[in-house]
């Protein structure tokens, strides 16, 4: 087997770890500045798509990374890792011809330890989103790669981009909501430290999210505030509402001004 990687950043990289061992790698990053491996992305049975999906001048979800890499690249199946709006996925398949199948990444940015966001090979489940003969390929693809301990779920492409923006919606929101009742917390003199231990002894309240980093207060880096924004303005823009997300927004804006 032999698969192209295009995009080398964190998700790139992953991806690299995921395959080496079972698959020659033809790999491409526009930032490297070298020249395009045409020929042999050519001669590769897949293409894995991991371009950044920056934020937009309104908040959208600029996906023209993606559509250049995946016009561009020679391959007639594409995975795509990068996060996209609902409904890119079917868009980028029929502009290009091409048989996509969206498949959501997993990997954390955390600085401590988390070996299931650490290492593609320990997350215990794996999404396919695409069309029935795109997702079979895949399959066949993966599970001799990941085995067949692993979780394959299977849905529409939409789906699966849904599920990936409603996961790290989700996330922003738990941070927020404990970053908040830190503040609640130490304004009645109570030791946060000390409630979130109580709150956490409830099994129906699970821990991931829910450490306030008193130097690092909300959520940051590269993806939640970029997907949470891109989120609300696909959203908008088929006239669902995303109140409770904004809030999300501004509460975490608060937040982070204190930094």
């Amino acid at each position: 087997m032999k698969v192209g990687i295009i995009g080398m950043g964190h998700v790139g990289a992953s991806m690299h770890t995921l395959f080496a061992r079972h698959a020659d790698l033809v790999t491409y990053d526009q930032k490297d500045g070298d020249t395009y491996p045409q020929r042999a992305l050519q001669a590769c049975d897949f293409a894995v798509v991991c371009v950044n999906t920056p934020a937009g001048p309104g908040g959208e979800c600029d996906v023209s990374h993606v559509f250049d890499a995946v016009k561009r690249v020679p391959a007639q199946r594409v995975m795509l890792k990068s996060t996209v709006p609902p409904g890119t996925t079917a868009q980028l398949a029929e502009a290009t011809g091409k048989e996509i199948c969206f498949s959501p990444e997993y990997v954390g940015e955390s600085t401590y330890f988390n070996p299931v966001c650490d290492d593609p090979l320990t997350m215990p489940f794996v999404i396919l989103g695409g069309e029935q003969a795109i997702r079979g390929y895949f399959l066949d693809a993966l599970v001799p790669i990941l085995g067949p301990t692993k979780a394959y779920f299977q849905c529409t492409a939409a789906e699966a981009e849904v599920i990936k923006y409603m996961e790290n919606a989700f996330f922003a929101t738990k941070v927020t909501f404990v970053n908040e009742f830190r503040e609640i917390a130490e304004a009645f003199g109570a030791d946060w430290h000390t409630v979130r231990e109580g709150w956490l002894l409830d099994p129906r309240v699970e821990p991931s999210h829910t450490a306030v980093f008193a130097n690092a207060p909300g959520f940051g880096g590269k993806c939640l505030p970029k997907d949470m924004t891109a989120i609300i303005a696909a959203a908008r823009a088929v006239g669902a509402s995303a109140d409770l997300l904004s809030q999300v927004v501004r509460s975490n804006e608060r937040l982070r001004a204190a930094l």
